[in-house]
């Protein structure tokens, strides 16, 4: 398994720059926002990013279930800034040119991961909530 670090501030200022103010915008299109989580649910099926994210695949796939029940209105619970910080990872992760190329073999995600242990750092009174609605749903179902 990867050993990932902290963020490092050029890779933070670099995914801020680059990507805060997209996820801001598609937090308030409907439409984009749709069309990218389409987009990142396929990226997330592939066999390849499975192996390759490891144990870091359910994280990635909290995330995105959270994405799309709020964008759902099935999970307001949350923050704007938590769900903004949300689409910035996804965002990120669906971008394979970012950081580290995700072609770069054996290195390409390393940056992904960063990028999801700083936004689940960020984000973790949110997810938190998020776990636990999701535990009461399975078990109301």
């Amino acid at each position: 398994m990867v050993k990932v670090h902290l963020m490092n501030e050029k890779l933070k200022k670099y995914i801020v720059s680059r990507y805060y103010k997209v996820a801001v915008a598609l937090a308030d299109n409907p439409e984009g926002l749709k069309y990218k989580i389409s987009k990142i649910k396929e990226k997330l099926s592939k066999s390849s990013i499975s192996s390759t994210l490891g144990n870091y695949l359910d994280d990635f796939k909290r995330l995105f279930r959270m994405l799309v029940a709020w964008s759902k209105a099935d999970y307001t619970d949350i923050s704007k800034s938590s769900i903004i910080y949300t689409i910035l990872c996804l965002i990120y992760f669906l971008t394979p040119t970012d950081f580290v190329p995700d072609i770069i073999i054996g290195f390409g995600f390393i940056d992904d991961i960063t990028v999801l242990k700083w936004t689940l750092d960020k984000i973790k009174e949110d997810i938190d909530k998020f776990r636990k609605w999701e535990e009461k749903d399975e078990s109301t179902s």
